[in-house]
């Protein structure tokens, strides 16, 4: 027991760390859409997946960065080499839990620190936008944003707020694209994955670089 509890803490120091080094934002302890369980759940998905990553590829730690929405784990970053980016997908399917994997890691030399700097002022940027627009609830969605290309996860509570949502990622002009990875309320996807369909790449999706 005592060593479970040391692992729990350990997993979670690391995603700390992560978010001190990478920027990461995707792990949101909202009530709200998803149960503390469920967010808790996603927290440990993070953690599992930083911690391996860091195990396996050292280099690639701090070159990309992850959201998980309820089992759906998003990477995001750029690596030198397929070979690397692929390597990110199959650290991803070892994690437990991990209903789907969405790998937008781009194939590109490492980021100026100018673009770096960029990137995170557009999620600044953004996020301010929705907390300031009180018919959003801010807290359901998650911001990534890598090579100037904004990455939006969350659960919406209708199809309008989803539209004000990329409207308001459109809006910023030093964005030069938005993907939109939101799900509705009632989107079928929320209902619980069995891990050997997961297991099986049922849902894996691999962004062209």
């Amino acid at each position: 027991m005592r060593k479970a509890v040391t692992a729990i803490r350990s997993a979670i120091m690391l995603c700390m760390m992560s978010v001190v080094l990478s920027g990461c934002v995707g792990i949101q302890l909202n009530p709200r859409e998803r149960s503390l369980t469920q967010a808790m759940d996603d927290l440990g998905i993070q953690a599992t997946f930083n911690a391996r990553l860091l195990r396996e590829h050292a280099s690639l730690f701090t070159k990309v960065d992850s959201t998980v929405t309820e089992g759906r784990l998003h990477i995001t970053g750029t690596v030198p080499t397929q070979e690397e980016r692929q390597s990110i997908t199959r650290i991803a399917w070892t994690v437990p839990a991990v209903t789907e994997v969405v790998n937008d890691v781009e194939i590109a030399a490492a980021p100026r620190l100018a673009d770096a700097a960029r990137d995170r002022w557009i999620t600044a940027r953004l996020r301010a936008i929705l907390v300031a627009d009180r018919s959003i609830r801010d807290s359901n969605y998650a911001i990534d944003t890598a090579t100037a290309t904004i990455y939006l996860n969350g659960i919406a509570q209708d199809p309008g707020e989803r539209d004000r949502v990329v409207r308001h990622a459109r809006s910023i002009p030093e964005a030069r694209r938005v993907v939109d990875y939101i799900i509705m309320k009632d989107d079928p996807r929320r209902a619980p994955l069995t891990r050997t369909g997961a297991s099986q790449g049922v849902a894996s999706t691999e962004a062209s670089p």
